[in-house]
C-alpha cells in the first residue's frame, strides 16, 4: 500500500495517539498531583505512568504479549504498593491503561480477558481496608469507573478502528473498479474504431491474395483500400488516444464526480455545462486529464470544478510536497493553445489548480 493509499489513516491514527496519550498522561499524572496527599505519592506511580504512557501510544501497533504482560506487572505491582500505602484512586490509571490495550489487542476471548483485568484491579483495591477501611467502599468504586472506563475507552477505539481500515479498504476497491470501468469504456471504443475496419482489411486482402495472378488491376484497387482503411484505423485510434474525439462535457463531468468520489474525494461543482461545441470538447479534454491525474496520485480529500462562460477552473487539495511535471499537462497545453485557449497550472501548498481560458468566449 502506497504512502497515498493511507494518508487519511495515517491522519487518524496520529491524532488518537496523541488523544489518547495526552489523556491518560493527565488523567493519571493531574489526577495524582491533586490528590496527593504527600509529594512522593507520584513519583512512586511515575515510572508505571510513563510505561502505560508509552503503551498507549503504541495502541494501533502493541509490543509482543510478553512485553504487555511486563508492563502489566509493573503497574500492577505500583498498584499494589499504591493501595497499601493510601495513594488516591488515580494510581489505578497505570495498570487499567495497559491492562485496557491488552484486552483490545485480544481477538479472540476479549470479554475474558476484560473480565480479568477488572477483577485484577478491583480485587486490589480491597487492599485499601489495610490503610483506610473506612473508605474502601468508595475507593474500590473509584478503581472499578476508571477501570471500566479505560478498558471501555480502549475497546471501542479499536473497534472503530477496524471499522475504519474496512471502510478505507472498501473505497479503495470501488475506485479500483470505477478504473475497470473506465478502462471498459475505452477498450469498448477501441474496439469500436478497430474491430469492422480490420473485419474488412482482413477480406480484401484475402481477395487480393486469390487475385493476384488472375486480376492485377484489381489486386491494386484491394491493396489501395486496405492502405486507405489503414489510415483512417491509424488515426481514429490517435483520436481516441489524444482524446480528439467529439466529447460531451456533461458526461465527462458525471464520469469524473463518479470516479473521484468513489476514490474518497469530495466533488463540489460549481457552474453550468458550456453550450457552444468547440467549448465544451475542450472542457471535456482539460477535465479528463485533471481527473486521471488526481486519480493517479491519490492524496486529494476534496476537488472543487468552477464552470464559467469561457472558463474553467479545477483545482484539488492533495499536492503535498513538490509538483509533478505532468506530459499529458503539457500536451494538452499545446491542444489547447491551438483551440485559441490558455491552460494556467499553480501550485500553491497542497493546493494544485487547473485554469483553462478560452479567448474571445462566445455569447
Amino acid at each position: 500500500m502506497s504512502v497515498t493509499e493511507v494518508r487519511p489513516l495515517t491522519r487518524m491514527r496520529s491524532i488518537t495517539t496523541a488523544v489518547v496519550r495526552g489523556t491518560v498522561a493527565f488523567v493519571g499524572g493531574f489526577g495524582l498531583i491533586v490528590s496527593a496527599g504527600v509529594w512522593w505519592h507520584p513519583v512512586v506511580v511515575a515510572p508505571s505512568l510513563g510505561v502505560a504512557v508509552w503503551v498507549a501510544g503504541r495502541w494501533h501497533d502493541p509490543p509482543r504479549l510478553s512485553a504487555l504482560i511486563a508492563a502489566l506487572a509493573l503497574a500492577q505491582g505500583t498498584w499494589v504498593a499504591a493501595v497499601l500505602v493510601g495513594i488516591d484512586v488515580p494510581a489505578v490509571v497505570p495498570v487499567a491503561t495497559i491492562g485496557a490495550v491488552l484486552v483490545a489487542t485480544r481477538s479472540r476471548s476479549r470479554g475474558v480477558w476484560a473480565l480479568a483485568v477488572v477483577v485484577m484491579i478491583v480485587a486490589t483495591a480491597f487492599l485499601n481496608l489495610v490503610s483506610a477501611a473506612g473508605s474502601t467502599v468508595g475507593y474500590v468504586a473509584g478503581a472499578l469507573l476508571y477501570a471500566g472506563i479505560l478498558v471501555g475507552t480502549f475497546w471501542l477505539n479499536d473497534v472503530a478502528w477496524r471499522l475504519f481500515t474496512e471502510l478505507d479498504a472498501m473505497r479503495a476497491t470501488a475506485a479500483e473498479l470505477a478504473v475497470v470501468k473506465e478502462r471498459m469504456r475505452f477498450a469498448a471504443d477501441l474496439h469500436d474504431i478497430q474491430g469492422h475496419t480490420l473485419h474488412v482489411i482482413k477480406l480484401k486482402a484475402a481477395v487480393a491474395a486469390r487475385l493476384q495472378h488472375v486480376d492485377p488491376e484489381r489486386v491494386a484497387a484491394e491493396l489501395r483500400e486496405i492502405e486507405r482503411l489503414t489510415g483512417e484505423t491509424i488515426d481514429q485510434a490517435q483520436h481516441l488516444v489524444n482524446s480528439t474525439r467529439r466529447l460531451a462535457f456533461r458526461s465527462e463531468l458525471a464520469n469524473a464526480t463518479e470516479l473521484l468520489t468513489a476514490a474518497g474525494i469530495g466533488v463540489d461543482v460549481h457552474g453550468e455545462v458550456p453550450h457552444h461545441t468547440a467549448d465544451e470538447e475542450i472542457f471535456a479534454l482539460v477535465l479528463r486529464e485533471a481527473t486521471t491525474n488526481i486519480l493517479r496520485h491519490p492524496a486529494a480529500r476534496t476537488v472543487a470544478i468552477t464552470i464559467a462562460d469561457g472558463a474553467l477552473t479545477i483545482s484539488n487539495d492533495g499536492a503535498a510536497g513538490t509538483a509533478r511535471r505532468e506530459r499529458g499537462l503539457a500536451v494538452l497545453r499545446e491542444r489547447v493553445a491551438r483551440s485559441g485557449g490558455v491552460l494556467d497550472v499553480s501550485h500553491d501548498g497542497d493546493s494544485f489548480t487547473l485554469d483553462l481560458g478560452l479567448r474571445g468566449a462566445r455569447t
